[in-house]
């Protein structure tokens, strides 16, 4: 593998950091929410609570399930409408009141895992379903211009999304709650799937 000057450091991994229920998309609405075809909702999709703590909670400002959301109110304050393989939708969390939040359908995939040297836990038929040691191929990086690969999936491990630095700056800016970013080379089997 050729060093091309990129670093993997550049991108994160984002986690939950505090209690925070399992939220889900009402079954009537998981086409409109859940795919990854982009959709136009003309209403905002209701996402409820399904599974909650047993501890006090706080609704937080950003949101892992259904899918990344984005309170409304943080939302509005960033620029992130126009991520490339990107598509926002309003959803209604419905969970100690009503909370407006902006959801993230993501159809975008690049390939950037080097298969020699990342160690999975199963590899079948082109596509990751564990992993034990995550390398990135500087190399695949480099052929995707930067604005094509600010968000996005693993072509073959679409487990998690990658996050650019500059997205991570532009949110962490605001000091959202319930999340944090993991830099990818810190990754640990025991979190991710």
């Amino acid at each position: 593998m050729k060093n091309t000057g990129l670093k993997v450091s550049e991108y994160f991994f984002i986690r939950e950091n505090q209690p925070t229920p399992i939220y889900e998309v009402a079954e009537e609405f998981e086409e409109a929410a859940c795919s990854t075809r982009f959709t136009f909702p003309s209403e905002p999709i209701p996402v409820v609570a399904t599974h909650k703590p047993k501890q006090a909670y706080q609704i937080p400002d950003v949101l892992l399930e259904p899918a990344l959301a984005i309170s409304k109110r943080l939302f509005d304050l960033m620029q992130l409408e126009q991520l490339y393989g990107a598509n926002w939708i309003p959803i209604k969390l419905i969970d100690q009141g009503e909370h407006d939040f902006m959801m993230l359908q993501l159809a975008h995939e690049v390939d950037v895992i080097c298969h020699e040297q990342s160690i999975f836990k199963r590899f079948k038929r082109g596509y990751i379903s564990g992993m034990k040691t995550l390398v990135i191929d500087p190399d695949k990086l480099a052929q995707t211009p930067l604005d094509k690969r600010q968000v996005f999936r693993d072509s073959s491990w679409g487990f998690y999304t990658f996050f650019h630095k500059d997205i991570v700056n532009q949110i962490m800016l605001h000091s959202p709650t319930g999340i944090e970013f993991v830099p990818i080379e810190t990754f640990n089997e025991s979190w991710a799937g």
